[in-house]
């Protein structure tokens, strides 16, 4: 069984990649590359799955000696609060990348709707009329012939 200091190592070093991982995957999302952020989920998980493991199994006691230097133990402390500024930075990073496309997608099916509800029909040279029927009462009229 490894000693708690060399646990205690091991997370720091996960720590470090994950809080590396969290900021590449919000410089992705800065740049508009959505393309990245996929392979940078998987691996973000990963980590974040390991990260989640040592700090549990840190946690648990054991019949060996627990105590770790204060020096290593102030690094832990450090990096657990700059991994929780990641997180934090990372998901609101999400978030409003989310709520872009959902505004982004609202507007186009506004706009296909509008274009949708201004078009009744053709007129006798073939050219697209407009009326002012709405978009709900076209599938009712349709219901309605058949």
């Amino acid at each position: 069984m490894p000693k708690p200091s060399s646990r205690v190592t091991e997370l720091l070093a996960i720590t470090s990649r994950l809080i590396g991982c969290l900021q590449q995957e919000m410089e992705a999302i800065r740049a508009m590359r959505p393309e990245a952020l996929k392979q940078m989920q998987v691996e973000k998980i990963a980590l974040a799955d390991t990260y989640r493991a040592f700090t549990l199994a840190l946690k648990e006691p054991s019949g060996e000696n627990q105590a770790i230097s204060a020096a290593l133990k102030d690094e832990l402390v450090e990096a657990t609060e700059r991994v929780q500024a990641a997180v934090s930075e990372n998901l609101r990073a999400l978030r409003a990348m989310r709520d872009v496309n959902e505004r982004v997608m609202r507007a186009v099916v506004s706009a296909l709707d509008e274009k949708r509800s201004s078009v009744t029909g053709y007129d006798q040279r073939g050219s697209l009329r407009k009326g002012r029927r709405s978009v709900a009462a076209e599938p009712a009229t349709v219901q309605q012939r058949a």
